[in-house]
């Protein structure tokens, strides 16, 4: 099975008013479409954002913003979701198997905890931080080559290595269990049946992975 996501982990949020966060993070024209399943938005359409809750934790689907997490420095989506929820960790997740890209960036009380992202083409492009307990085990089996690359070794393959871009997608998984519980690959089916709300938009401040801000006034306010 191939994956594709894009989505954004907000874990234990402060109560707050969707449509406010996601004009604050750029998104212009909202209007509202239907309501769908997270195994659908996990690899949301263009010009479409999801929103919903699993497990204590607010859930972001919308494509291109979870990656401008991994172009250096801190985005202006990131600061946004760091003033909103100060006190939660917020994860930015995408994968894509058709070219192996897989990133994982973690934010915690405004700063940037650890991020790594690599694609087939780039090798591993972003390792910042130290590792996680999560992706300890992962990283147990592998060792650097000459030319100073990442490769790993696994039971289940005795005479290969493999290179990390094609093991990137299990440090997703394994991060996911992080929040979820579970790794994303061996998730309970209430995760992909939880049910997020749907807005289609038809202008957006995100310009080259950048938002830029709509205004500085922040609601805090229960929607759910």
């Amino acid at each position: 099975m191939g994956w594709k996501a894009s989505f954004i982990i907000v874990n234990k949020p402060e109560t707050v008013d969707v449509k406010t966060l996601l004009n604050e993070l750029g998104f212009q024209n909202l209007t509202k479409i239907d309501d769908a399943h997270f195994e659908f938005t996990i690899n949301p359409k263009e010009n479409t954002v999801y929103v919903g809750n699993y497990k204590d934790n607010l859930l972001i689907c919308t494509p291109d913003l979870p990656m401008s997490f991994f172009e250096g420095g801190e985005s202006y989506a990131e600061k946004i979701l760091n003033n909103f929820f100060p006190d939660s960790e917020i994860c930015s997740i995408v994968l894509h198997s058709v070219v192996n890209l897989w990133g994982y960036s973690i934010s915690r009380s405004g700063k940037k905890i650890r991020a790594r992202a690599g694609s087939a083409d780039d090798g591993t492009f972003v390792d910042l931080g130290n590792p996680v307990e999560e992706e300890k085990e992962l990283l147990s089996k592998s060792r650097l080559d000459e030319n100073g690359n990442r490769v790993y070794s696994f039971e289940e393959f005795p005479d290969e290595e493999l290179s990390e871009d094609q093991v990137g997608e299990n440090f997703v998984f394994e991060i996911c269990s992080r929040y979820f519980g579970e790794k994303l690959d061996h998730a309970d089916d209430l995760l992909f049946e939880t049910l997020l709300s749907g807005f289609e938009y038809g202008k957006t401040n995100i310009k080259n992975n950048q938002v830029k801000p709509n205004s500085t006034k922040k609601q805090w306010w229960k929607f759910w």
